[in-house]
């Protein structure tokens, strides 16, 4: 049943148009934006334009309809049809399965090895289908798209995780720079004096009892004992 709608507020719409009398097909929606003026005024994908402004569409192009709804600057009226939506069930048919050995050519699936596998059907050709974008600007879509078969990629095999060395001062695993001091080993930030912080790495440590000290600490830590 046909309606009408108005709606409000100028382009942009939001809508696409499909079809046109190049195409042998009528003027409809292929897409609605949602939130769109279009939205909101209730226009669905599917729906067919009969009338723009008034204006029958039953004779025009696709870039006729799209110049009409150009020249709707603040309001646009259109008058839809909208087809029914039917459900469909699909028909179930007995069927008999033999579990007798058949011997069928197995075709591309026998047992082979380092043959060329063979494709499972002809490609489909794309086919340049013109449409609008939501400015109602013509835009020349595929309506078929091929697609090959999906390609497995080896992963590369895991390297085997090798043990880190621990910080004697920190406790964590070392990655990158090792410093090591006799059996310890330490990151670069934390090889310090153990009383001042003193970093040591271009001033020379001395180990006593398990600590490292700088030179004015360890002769500090032997006088005490």
């Amino acid at each position: 049943m046909p309606q009408n709608l108005q709606l409000e507020g100028g382009p942009p719409w939001g809508f696409r148009l499909t079809g046109g009398k190049e195409h042998n097909q009528p003027i409809s929606i292929s897409r609605v934006t949602p939130g769109s003026k279009a939205s909101l005024a209730n226009l669905c994908p599917g729906d067919v334009i009969l009338a723009i402004g008034g204006g029958s569409t039953e004779v025009m192009s696709l870039s006729e309809a799209q110049n009409t709804i150009k020249c709707s600057t603040n309001q646009l009226s259109l008058k839809i049809e909208r087809p029914e939506t039917r459900l469909w069930s699909p028909q179930m048919e007995p069927f008999r399965v033999d579990l007798q050995d058949d011997q069928q050519d197995l075709g591309h699936f026998e047992h082979k090895f380092n043959v060329r596998p063979r494709p499972f059907g002809a490609q489909a050709s794309l086919v340049p289908m013109e449409s609008t974008d939501d400015n109602n600007n013509s835009v020349r879509r595929p309506v078929v798209r091929s697609v090959g078969a999906p390609v497995s990629k080896l992963q590369p095999p895991v390297a085997k995780l090798q043990k880190l060395p621990l910080c004697d001062l920190c406790g964590r695993g070392i990655i990158g720079p090792v410093v090591r001091a006799g059996e310890k080993w330490r990151h670069p930030d934390c090889f310090v004096c153990a009383l001042c912080g003193t970093e040591l790495k271009h001033r020379g440590y001395y180990l006593i009892d398990g600590q490292l000290y700088c030179q004015e600490h360890a002769a500090t830590t032997v006088q005490a004992r």
